[in-house]
């Protein structure tokens, strides 16, 4: 009995576990810009009851990539300001510390995520190059 309740549970949790819940979570805005020092970074940045208009970075390969919450007690206040959000989601490549690129919802929250990744890789492979020159 107690195994079908095990069996039961992990079920539940697969089916209720999204793409998003893999990703990596932003722990502060100091991480971003160490990690651009030397690599490709992209932050999506969201709000909690609108994650269901995230596009799933997952597959962009040659850089390091947070999801971030404006709802985050710790910090979302503070990147909402100093990011300069005004509509989620929001994505921001940055490079060297600086931001390169961003890709904002209209009213509608919602991104053209076929567009969006293509320019994304497009970027990516601008940054590779100059990195190489």
């Amino acid at each position: 009995m107690r195994c079908l309740y095990g069996i039961a549970y992990l079920v539940g949790i697969c089916l209720s576990l999204s793409p998003l819940y893999a990703q990596s979570s932003l722990k502060d805005l100091q991480q971003v810009q160490l990690l651009s020092q030397d690599e490709c970074v992209i932050v999506q940045v969201n709000a909690d009851w609108n994650y269901s208009s995230s596009l799933d970075l997952g597959k962009l390969k040659n850089c390091k990539w947070f999801n971030a919450s404006i709802d985050n007690k710790e910090y979302g206040a503070v990147l909402a300001s100093e990011w300069k959000i005004v509509s989620v989601p929001t994505i921001i490549m940055f490079e060297y510390g600086k931001e390169i690129k961003r890709f904002e919802a209209g009213l509608s929250f919602n991104l053209n995520e076929e567009k969006i990744l293509k320019e994304i890789n497009e970027e990516i492979d601008e940054i590779m190059l100059r990195r190489f020159q």
